[in-house]
């Protein structure tokens, strides 16, 4: 490289880092709770992306802002790199098809461009802002990429392969087919015979690649508090937060149609090259890869895209670089006045592409509030009486209660029961803090619903709150007051007054949560809240006060507008009279 090259690389690197880093939040978002379990609060999250944590340990001892925002900046100095290594196949691609005697200015002009365009996109500066974000599993697909271009030795695609299968099945894959070319060559090259000592050095390096596994492994045995509750192999196509989405309105509105229409001439032009042949063939991998993820509804939206989805992104890219960097090149070559000039200024011109994708990226970080999930924290909590016990029968609330410990937001005084996973770690700890529950972890190891006793003797000790099971029996619903986004187990029924005045006393926190937690805001929030509004209805319903359900159902509504239970209960209301059955609402 020369001097150009140097400066147009450390640009894109620095830009693309520093763009992420201005998104970087003391409240992250909702989408990634599990990358916060993970690299703030160092929780067990499964076997897999140990390497997130290992990555961000640095920056984590930096005292520099919370501890969520120096595990965002991590993630954005990740950011920063794979955009340095995304330049370097640009380069590569834009160098192999262009015409003899080319001006190779012109060439890294375009692909730092082209490259800025996507990693200034919404997609990459989501990920690249969030504590945990895909960004690294992203990475390590390009660097698989980078080795095949460069001639990488066996060892160094190995430790590489090692690492992809410690972070995700999927990103080993798309690191796999981007090295297959070079593997390929390597094997049948008739210069240099593999012998065994290099098949032992290449197993060597795979096995220290997978030592994140081992570090994910340690944080199994950390204290109940920062572990989810999950399988060893939990979530292998991506972590939860975001919904799957058909694949070409992804790509174009993410990636729009100017680029992929460039990719497929780029393309074409490295096919018609025989020294780009292999470079394309890693790249056009790592895009099918993508592609399969996304039929396998990988996270892929505005507020979550896995990482072999963002691999794909910048492959895209990389050969819509080799496009336009071939059209900038024909102008310059052009036997007309002036046209290096004209050249220069097409270059300028295509500086629109990551200034749209940056002002694109900008505007989606104003419509989610910077602290909603500390927002929601207090709304659901905030009422709740001190040194309650929450009996939490949902997973993805667990989920929240241990993110949002994590980062400092979830009061110390609230006993979290997870009753979903009995028994466990947690479960036996919050017994020993607490030993009224005993008769109800008996309920529920006997695989029974919990008598009346089991839950008016912790009540009576203690405050209590919890959600209505729609498999309970409907008497226990009476015992059930709306409080927070939860509600409080009275020790004897209460009537449908204090009901009423709670469901009032809800209206402020509702139109609170309106701001932050709608779907159009921020979609997980708002599955957050739907859940356990969801059960509160139920209670009501089975309770059998049809004048306070309406008043549930409408506090629903405005985070779930087409909830099939909210659905069902309007249609049992019209069609039923006396109680309303619920016991087939049961999630």
């Amino acid at each position: 490289m020369d001097a150009f090259d140097r400066a147009a690389l450390a640009l894109v690197t620095l830009v693309s880092g520093a763009v992420a880093a201005l998104g970087v939040v003391a409240s992250p978002p909702a989408s990634h709770d599990e990358g916060v379990v993970r690299v703030v609060g160092l929780g067990w999250t499964g076997l897999l992306r140990g390497l997130d944590a290992m990555v961000a340990a640095p920056l984590m001892l930096v005292p520099l802002g919370t501890r969520a925002s120096r595990a965002g900046l991590a993630s954005a100095v990740v950011t920063g790199a794979c955009a340095a290594v995304a330049f370097v196949l640009a380069r590569a691609v834009a160098t192999a098809v262009r015409p003899t005697n080319a001006p190779p200015r012109l060439l890294s002009a375009v692909a730092a461009a082209v490259v800025l365009t996507a990693f200034l996109s919404p997609m990459w500066q989501s990920e690249g802002a969030a504590p945990g974000g895909a960004v690294l599993g992203a990475g390590l697909v390009l660097a698989a990429a980078a080795l095949a271009c460069a001639g990488g030795t066996l060892r160094a695609m190995a430790l590489v392969l090692g690492l992809a299968a410690s972070y995700e099945p999927l990103v080993l894959a798309g690191a796999a087919v981007a090295v297959l070319p070079r593997v390929y060559d390597v094997v049948t090259s008739r210069e240099r015979r593999l012998e065994r000592g290099d098949a032992l050095r290449a197993a060597a390096s795979f096995a220290l690649g997978l030592v994140p596994l081992l570090f994910a492994f340690a944080l199994r045995r950390r204290v109940p508090e920062a572990a989810l509750l999950v399988p060893v192999f939990s979530s292998p196509l991506g972590e939860r937060g975001g919904a799957a989405v058909a694949l070409l309105p992804f790509a174009r509105s993410e990636i729009g149609d100017l680029v992929l229409a460039a990719c497929v001439v780029g393309g074409v032009l490295a096919w018609r090259k025989p020294g780009a042949r292999r470079l394309l063939a890693s790249l056009l991998g790592i895009v099918l890869v993508g592609v399969a993820a996304i039929a396998l509804r990988v996270p892929a939206s505005t507020s979550r895209v896995a990482a072999p989805v963002l691999a794909a992104s910048c492959a895209v890219h990389v050969l819509a670089a080799s496009a336009l960097a071939s059209v900038v090149v024909a102008i310059a070559r052009t036997r007309v006045p002036f046209a290096h000039a004209s050249a220069a200024l097409v270059v300028v011109l295509e500086l629109v592409l990551p200034v749209r994708a940056a002002d694109e990226a900008f505007a989606r970080r104003e419509k989610r509030p910077s602290r909603g999930t500390a927002l929601w924290n207090e709304a659901a909590w905030g009422a709740a009486p001190p040194a309650a016990v929450v009996l939490v029968d949902d997973a993805g609330t667990h989920r929240r209660i241990v993110a949002s410990r994590a980062v400092g937001q979830m009061r110390d005084d609230l006993v979290i029961v997870p009753t979903f996973a009995m028994p466990s770690r947690a479960s036996d700890r919050a017994l020993a803090s607490e030993p009224k529950l005993a008769s109800l972890y008996r309920d529920i190891a006997l695989g029974v619903n919990p008598e009346e006793l089991s839950l008016s003797t912790p009540a009576a000790h203690r405050p209590l709150l919890a959600t209505f099971d729609p498999r309970w029996d409907r008497n226990l619903a009476r015992h059930f007051v709306p409080l927070g986004l939860t509600a409080r187990f009275e020790p004897e029924p209460r009537g449908p007054t204090e009901r009423r005045r709670a469901l009032e006393l809800f209206t402020g926190v509702r139109e609170r949560l309106e701001r932050v937690a709608t779907p159009k805001r921020d979609a997980e929030l708002a599955s957050a809240t739907a859940t356990l509004l969801r059960r509160r209805a139920v209670a009501i319903a089975a309770a059998g006060e049809r004048d306070l359900l309406e008043r549930a159902l409408d506090d629903l509504r405005k985070f779930a507008p087409d909830d099939p239970v909210a659905s069902t209960l309007v249609r049992r209301i019209v069609t039923t009279k006396g109680a309303i059955e619920v016991k087939d609402l049961a999630p």
